[in-house]
């Protein structure tokens, strides 16, 4: 849209001397907005120090293997499992507002070669959608999980597994 507004003004003008505007140019002059909770890779490096030094050695000792550490989901499948999340979302009478990540392991049968790792799976959250002439607005739902809503796993483990951050 952007890149389609910057042409259309640069068609209206009758100075040649402009350069042409390219999609970078669209991008960089967007502004974005930090969102809440966003930390440095200090302060990253710092919690995977405490996850280390509190965890990782006694999920070794159980499981007798080092396990993953990090998982990974392509930035298409995100974009795609939250669109996909948000409209299962409102045909099943819900109002998406969020994603909740719950920590997981793969079964000893597994055959995909992650038998007994770590995992992460998610599942939207929201609240159901009620009339807004409602009666009784104190039986809203909060915002848990979706009943029915699917969720989102098998995305890549750390290489190797153990690997601490960053990557």
């Amino acid at each position: 849209m952007y890149v389609c507004m910057l042409f259309i003004s640069y068609g209206c003008t009758s100075d040649d001397s402009k350069t042409h505007a390219t999609a970078d140019d669209a991008t960089m002059a967007r502004s974005f907005k930090a969102p809440p909770g966003l930390i440095s890779p200090e302060r990253a490096q710092e919690l995977n120090d405490n996850w280390s030094a509190t965890r990782a050695n006694a999920i070794q000792a159980s499981i007798g293997k080092p396990d993953n550490r990090s998982v990974q989901f392509t930035l298409q499948d995100m974009r795609d499992y939250l669109d996909y999340a948000e409209n299962q979302a409102q045909s099943l009478g819900y109002d998406m507002n969020g994603v909740r990540i719950y920590f997981a392991a793969y079964g000893e049968h597994e055959t995909n070669g992650k038998a007994g790792y770590a995992t992460v799976f998610l599942v939207p959250t929201g609240r159901k959608n009620v009339s807004e002439a409602s009666m009784i607005p104190f039986l809203i739902e909060g915002d848990g999980d979706i009943p029915g809503g699917d969720g989102l796993n098998m995305a890549g483990g750390g290489d190797p597994p153990s690997a601490n951050y960053p990557q």
